[in-house]
């Protein structure tokens, strides 16, 4: 079909037809499928909240690729009182969703009581749930099933208290205690704003405690208007979605704020790598997701073929996962879990404590050599990392000493585990990847190698399992060590530290792990409601010490981010808040 003639039928043919060359007002995206859902309050994916972001928004919103600037978007300026319990936010007046309903405090308030409300366990909605309610589950997880009426009139209460509207155009949030995260939270993508008269026009809560139990944790992906229809304010709105096929959005003609140069966006979604590259080789698509460092070997020198950071030259595009070989301390299941072998100190297998001795962690850890899995995995642009921060947030401490590979230390660390029968009687131990997952089992594997060095009675086993069996073993905590990382939700580190070193936080990694600090975890409870930043930073420093002599988990490089587009493609930057770490659609243009 000729360029020409796409251009003209504009977003009417992108709904059912695939273009070859992508016209100068379109904007193509090829990926592998992976949109869970079109719900703000359900979606807690990567995927799903690129779309979001980009046809829902929040009050406030991140600055371009820094996760430390933001600017103003439904809301125009905002102050917290001096107790740091109450955030008042003054809205955008004259703003628009989709279908022209105009927007007030009312929608607001709606869609975070709604996300409250609904707050299902596979949704992101704890998030706000944690600062507004002091719980992150549902109310029925709560109150459990004894509750009486009364107790979830009181709830209920709670929740419709969070938030008020003294006027149209003023929102109050009131939160349970001071917490100097929820600014961030509320740039998530769960506190998108949706328009409460047609959400509720289309079968959704409708707002009251009449009806708010059969709300009580739904899943709103199931029998759910919103898991596929979108009534945003953002800049583009919704065409169409074909699970699995593609994604088709245009510009939003009565946008609030300056049109986007880009009127047609659409996400073709390719599961085949080789036919991804083709189409980010022959000019079909503009911007091409990466699976892997053989992708990018491919397609290196493909003219009008853009690959970004290569070389590390985006100073500014700041990495945020953070990965770890997690080294389990009190593996569950005893004589029943095969990952145990023996259950004894030998060379059949392992005691279900074996990691609980220092020596041991530290063993393993100057085992890893982490120049080697930048080199093998990360193109030589990985960083290791300190703490189990992002070097671009607030509290890390680039200060703390660094492990690297030392295999006399590990000898010794592992002579002096366990008394020296470490070394005596040998061990078999199991460390776990994700099948499919190249660089979990490369760490793995240069582990192994080097542990196996150091003692002919060492034997280690890697092991790649599904993604849903890795999930339940991490649930039962009963692998004996596993690789798996960290991506945030919100710019701030308590969306970090409590994850990592504090066990009383059941389903996270230190829990996992057994891994428990109680001076961790007290430094940890005192930069959570502390709003004095300094404070907080410094609070942040002292757990990533005291971690550093611990040493719970093995952090491996994070890679620097690298982003595959046509040359021609402006605009482009990466922000790890953003769905798949890329970029407003509004920002781009050819």
């Amino acid at each position: 079909m000729k360029r020409a003639l796409i251009i003209f039928v504009g977003a009417a043919l992108l709904a059912t037809v695939a273009f070859a060359q992508t016209p100068k007002d379109t904007y193509v995206e090829v990926e592998p499928a992976g949109i869970k859902t079109l719900d703000p309050a359900r979606a807690y994916d990567t995927a799903s909240a690129e779309v979001i972001q980009n046809v829902y928004e929040t009050l406030y919103f991140y600055k371009g690729a820094s996760n430390a600037d933001f600017v103003p978007v439904l809301a125009t300026d905002y102050k917290i009182s001096p107790d740091g319990k109450t955030y008042t936010y003054t809205l955008r007046q004259g703003v628009t969703f989709h279908n022209g309903d105009p927007m007030t405090c009312m929608d607001v308030a709606y869609s975070i009581k709604r996300a409250l409300v609904t707050n299902n366990q596979a949704s992101g909605d704890w998030i706000l749930a944690e600062s507004l309610l002091g719980a992150d589950g549902d109310a029925n997880s709560v109150l459990g099933k004894d509750a009486t009426d009364a107790q979830y009139h009181d709830y209920f209460q709670k929740i419709n208290d969070s938030v008020s509207c003294p006027d149209p155009y003023t929102a109050v949030f009131h939160l349970v205690q001071p917490d100097p995260t929820f600014f961030a939270r509320m740039m998530f993508s769960a506190a998108s704003i949706m328009d409460m008269k047609w959400a509720v026009a289309h079968g959704q809560w409708d707002g009251t405690e009449a009806t708010w139990k059969k709300w009580i944790g739904y899943d709103l992906s199931v029998n759910s208007y919103t898991q596929d229809h979108m009534n945003g304010t953002g800049p583009y709105e919704l065409v169409q979605w074909v699970p699995g096929q593609k994604f088709v959005a245009k510009a939003y003609a009565n946008y609030w704020g300056p049109q986007p140069a880009e009127k047609n966006v659409l996400i073709n979604y390719v599961n085949d790598t080789s036919s991804r590259i083709l189409a980010i080789q022959k000019g079909n698509a503009d911007y091409m997701q990466v699976g892997s460092l053989s992708d990018i070997k491919q397609l290196e020198g493909s003219p009008g073929v853009k690959i970004w950071n290569l070389h590390g030259d985006q100073k500014d595009w700041s990495p945020a996962a953070v990965n770890a070989v997690f080294l389990n301390q009190d593996i569950q299941g005893g004589s029943t879990n095969p990952n145990l072998g023996s259950g004894k100190l030998d060379q059949n297998g392992i005691p279900a404590n074996f990691f609980s001795d220092r020596d041991m962690r530290l063993c393993f850890s100057y085992a890893f050599d982490r120049q080697a899995f930048i080199q093998q995995v990360d193109l030589g642009l990985g960083q290791s990392l300190t703490m189990a921060l992002p070097p671009s947030f607030l509290g890390y401490d680039p200060n703390i000493p660094k492990y690297t590979l030392d295999l006399e230390k590990a000898k010794q660390h592992c002579q002096a585990a366990w008394d020296g029968k470490a070394w005596q009687n040998g061990f078999k131990v199991t460390l776990f990847y994700n099948t499919g997952n190249t660089s979990r089992q490369t760490v793995d594997q240069i582990i192994k190698s080097n542990i196996e060095y150091l003692n002919p009675k060492f034997h280690v086993d890697v092991r790649g399992v599904a993604w849903p069996t890795y999930l339940d073993g991490l649930q039962k905590r009963n692998m004996p060590a596993f690789a798996l990382g960290w991506a945030p939700d919100y710019a701030d580190p308590a969306d970090y530290i409590p994850v990592f070193y504090d066990a009383t936080l059941k389903g996270q990694y230190a829990w996992s792990t057994s891994y428990n600090s109680p001076q961790i975890i007290a430094l940890d409870k005192q930069a959570g409601t502390s709003t004095d930043a300094p404070t907080r930073a410094l609070l942040y420093k002292q757990i990533g010490a005291i971690a550093h002599q611990d040493e719970p988990f093995i952090l491996y490089p994070t890679p620097q981010p690298i982003l595959v587009t046509r040359s021609d493609l402006k605009g482009v930057y990466y922000n790890a808040l953003i769905g798949g770490g890329l970029y407003l659609w509004k920002d781009i243009s050819k």
